[in-house]
């Protein structure tokens, strides 16, 4: 009830326009490994700072801090954006996570290969995450098929954020700007 209010008198052309953007980026996203668009670079970002903001907690932490914080932020944009009652947001951070989700997706397929450009915030050589962390737990055999269910995470998600998308915009489109009035329900104004 709350997001159908908060439906009631907001443009949906513009948000059912940027839906479709989206979901072609994300959709592109999960099909095509080599595909790089502008939330790939914050995704980058957000993954290295992660590996600072853990490294405190140990070695493994640390290689796993990038990729907690690269899935972890939309879902915190989403709840921040539920927070305030912007629901139309909450569409836009799902979009983000399962763009999120397919960058780290062909990151852990690439756990055994190693054939990824890899970037540090540090000096040296950078370490692959996936390699060191399925290694460290005995679970680098695991590489594709626990891709394989990232990829799957990155599907659902799509698919919610899409039906949440295209309900906030059907909702827009059909309900007036104001609530009628009794006398316009009985029909007498």
């Amino acid at each position: 009830a709350d997001a159908l209010a908060w439906c009631r008198g907001r443009n949906w052309a513009w948000r059912a326009l940027l839906l479709a953007y989206l979901t072609s980026v994300s959709y592109r996203s999960l099909t095509d490994p080599d595909y790089w668009n502008l939330f790939g670079g914050i995704t980058l970002v957000v993954h290295e700072s992660g590996h600072i903001i853990f490294a405190p907690f140990g070695e493994l932490i640390e290689a796993a801090g990038g990729s907690i914080m690269q899935v972890a932020t939309p879902l915190i944009v989403a709840c921040v954006f539920l927070r305030q009652r912007e629901y139309y947001g909450i569409t836009v951070a799902l979009q983000w996570l399962a763009m999120s989700l397919a960058t780290l997706a062909r990151y852990v397929d690439d756990a055994r290969s190693q054939e990824l450009q890899l970037v540090s915030m540090g000096s040296g050589d950078p370490i692959h995450d996936w390699h060191f962390i399925l290694g460290r737990l005995g679970m680098l055999g695991d590489d594709h098929a626990l891709a394989h269910f990232t990829t799957f995470c990155g599907w659902l998600t799509l698919i919610a954020s899409v039906a949440l998308g295209a309900w906030l915009c059907a909702a827009m489109r059909h309900l007036p700007a104001r609530e009628p009035t009794v006398d316009e329900v009985l029909g007498r104004g």
